[in-house]
Formats: structure tokens, C-alpha cells, sequence
């Protein structure tokens, strides 16, 4: 028998380990959770990969798609009309680093566009920001670092898939100045550069050029990490 998890917002959800492997089972018991939760506000039901067969009962039930991983499609279904589902996940978040080392910046060229750009990409699920930007910079120059601050963040209305996407520019301490570039199917060339070549380059864009411009008129002006005590998980920045 499927097993349900109540939420605070007065939802129920699926416990995905407890669905049965039979379609004929899964939708007797779909319907029975209908039916005998009729006053709760949402039913919520994560397929996985190998169940896919599952998804077309479910939408004929007018559950809607909701967001997905690579293994899972997460179903709702509204029990109480007008109810009021949760924003679905609508960004992905980026980070890039400005690498200082007296008058020369860590730069990198890529197979996607022209110039020499920060190093940087995105952050992949539960991973902190400062474990992220440690790991893109390792990967695509052999840099170490350590992570210093939030320096600049943009907000771009047109990402990979037309979804929206942040970024965020960090400034790091270099703890190694070794060039070697691990991530070669995506990455062309890292090297440390004069800044002012950075800077005055046509080629290098120009979010990149107001990062560091900024970082380097605004020194002070830095997000740095708080350790604060959280009820989940997280950083804390100010």
C-alpha cells in the first residue's frame, strides 16, 4: 500500500519507496488516496525512471508535471480547488571567480564563445557555492583556491533552455598557480593574463569587465560567508 507523508502546507505526498510495480495496482490505490483525502490540498506523486508507464494514469487524473531530475517526474495534484501550488523550480545558478595574482587574473577560453573569460560554471545539487566555485576552478585550470566572497550577481532572462538564470561572481585567493586543465572536452586554454589586457580586450564581454572593475574599485564591498545558524541547510551571505 502507498504510504503518504504529510507537509505543513497541508499537502500529502507520495513516499516513492511504498508504490507498487503493478499500473493496475498503482491506480487502485491512487484512487483510494483521492478519495480518502479529499480535505487536504495537494497530492503529490514522484515517478521514477523505471515507472514511467505510471505517468499517463496520473495526468488522466488531471495531475500536472511539476518538475523533474534525471531518475524522477514529480506529479501534483490539486485535491481542494484554488489551492495554491508551490513555484515550480524555474533558475539554475552559476558561479565564477575572479583568481587575482598581483597583476594578472585566471582566465580560461572555451569551446562556446570567443575571448578569454572567468572561470566558472554551474553548481550542481547540494553543493555550496564555496564548494562550487572551488570545483570549477580546479577542473578547468588546476587552480586551488579559496573562496573569499560574493563579489557581483547577475540575473539573465535566457539560459541554456530559456529558463532564467543567476550568477555569481566570487572573489577567491589563489592557494596553487599551476595551469592544468582536467576539463579539456569544454575547456581550451587557462592561463593567468595581465588584467588590463582582460580589461581593454574587445573580445572579453562586458558582465565580465564590470565584475572586476567593480572588485577592483570596490575592494570593501564584498558578501562575505556568516556562519549562522539555520533550520536547513545552507549559506548565509552579508
Amino acid at each position: 500500500m502507498i504510504q503518504i507523508k504529510h507537509d505543513k502546507h497541508g499537502g500529502i505526498t507520495a513516499d516513492i519507496n511504498t508504490l507498487p510495480d503493478s499500473l493496475v495496482e498503482f491506480e487502485r490505490e491512487i484512487a483510494s488516496l483521492i478519495k480518502s483525502n479529499k480535505d487536504k490540498r495537494l497530492l503529490w506523486i514522484k515517478v521514477p525512471i523505471k515507472k514511467s508507464e505510471f505517468i499517463p494514469a496520473l495526468t488522466n487524473l488531471n495531475f500536472e508535471f511539476h518538475h523533474c531530475s534525471t531518475n524522477h517526474l514529480m506529479l501534483v495534484k490539486q485535491l481542494v480547488q484554488e489551492s495554491k501550488i508551490p513555484t515550480a523550480k524555474t533558475h539554475t545558478v552559476g558561479v565564477g571567480a575572479i583568481v587575482l595574482n598581483r597583476d594578472k587574473i585566471l582566465v580560461v577560453k572555451d569551446n562556446f564563445s570567443s575571448g578569454y573569460k572567468l572561470p566558472g560554471g554551474y553548481i550542481n545539487v547540494n553543493e555550496t557555492i564555496k564548494d562550487a566555485i572551488k570545483r570549477e576552478v580546479f577542473e578547468e585550470t588546476g587552480v586551488t583556491i579559496e573562496f573569499e566572497s560574493i563579489a557581483n550577481i547577475g540575473h539573465f532572462m535566457n539560459g541554456q533552455f530559456q529558463e532564467p538564470s543567476l550568477y555569481l561572481v566570487c572573489t577567491a585567493i589563489a592557494t596553487s598557480t599551476k595551469i592544468t586543465i582536467y576539463d579539456a572536452s569544454e575547456i581550451t586554454e587557462a592561463k593567468w593574463i595581465d588584467i588590463d589586457q582582460f580589461l581593454s580586450s574587445t573580445e572579453t564581454n562586458n558582465y565580465n569587465k564590470s565584475a572586476v572593475t567593480s572588485v577592483l574599485a570596490n575592494n570593501e564591498l564584498k558578501l562575505t560567508n556568516k556562519t549562522i545558524s539555520l533550520r536547513v541547510r545552507g549559506e548565509v551571505f552579508s
